[in-house]
């Protein structure tokens, strides 16, 4: 028992990445199946600073990238579109598109990186069995959770402002104004890739930010349940074989 805790853990070098993280924590789940369970002590604050940075760092890029592409990029991409690309329709599956399928590529692709740290915790809630390893569990799932609750309140916050302040109507037709005065085709372009595009993606985002994260918190603690329901299942069944 020493000797398997020495291995997994006793010499502890911090998690990168979700798949690191998921790699120790199969590690613990390993060894409390085979019926030698890890001291109740063996999850020190070391562990638990480590995987909180994890579920931190992980959260953290996700949302950067995300609002990053949604907006920043889709904006960019939407005023080529609009003023140096053709417009055109596309079917996809039953719905029909308008617009350049760049721009609701780089829409879709945005939330990539979420969807994948998502299926990466779904993969990793399979373990929540024995002591140690629903302590790493909860304390990466806990820490992204919150991470994600306060970046999508602060975005639609600030989203709100914006919208609310520098994108209202009277503050574009001052900056047209200004613009104008400089370049008229320029300004012209710009009055309307804020007020049709900026102001609309604005509204937009602060929705999807909330909406976005409150899924990616609720799918992996909702997997987490089902396997756990599941496995009481074939346990009572009596097919769970070695797992049980």
């Amino acid at each position: 028992m020493n000797q398997q805790q020495s291995s997994v853990g006793l010499n502890f070098t911090p998690p990168a990445t979700l798949i690191d993280a998921m790699s120790e924590i199969q590690q613990y789940y390993l060894v409390e199946q085979s019926g030698q369970p890890l001291h109740k002590d063996f999850f020190t604050m070391s562990h638990v600073m480590g995987f909180s940075k994890v579920g931190l760092h992980s959260a953290f890029r996700d949302s950067i990238v995300w609002l990053s592409l949604y907006v920043i990029v889709g904006a960019v991409v939407y005023y080529v579109q609009e003023n140096y690309l053709v417009e055109r329709t596309t079917q996809f599956l039953l719905w029909t598109v308008s617009g350049s399928p760049l721009y609701w590529f780089i829409k879709m692709a945005s939330f990539g990186g979420l969807f994948f740290s998502t299926s990466i915790c779904v993969l990793t809630s399979r373990y929540y069995t024995g002591m140690t390893p629903k302590r790493a569990i909860n304390t990466l799932f806990i820490t992204r959770a919150m991470f994600l609750i306060s970046f999508s309140l602060v975005s639609f916050l600030i989203m709100g402002v914006i919208f609310k302040f520098a994108m209202s109507d009277t503050a574009i037709e001052n900056m047209y104004l200004y613009l104008s005065k400089i370049n008229a085709d320029f300004a012209t372009n710009i009055y309307y890739f804020l007020h049709n595009y900026v102001k609309r993606a604005l509204f937009e985002a602060g929705i999807t930010v909330l909406v976005a994260s409150t899924v990616a918190i609720m799918v992996p603690f909702c997997s987490m349940l089902f396997f756990r329901l599941h496995k009481k299942k074939n346990r009572g069944l009596g097919i769970e074989g070695e797992e049980a």
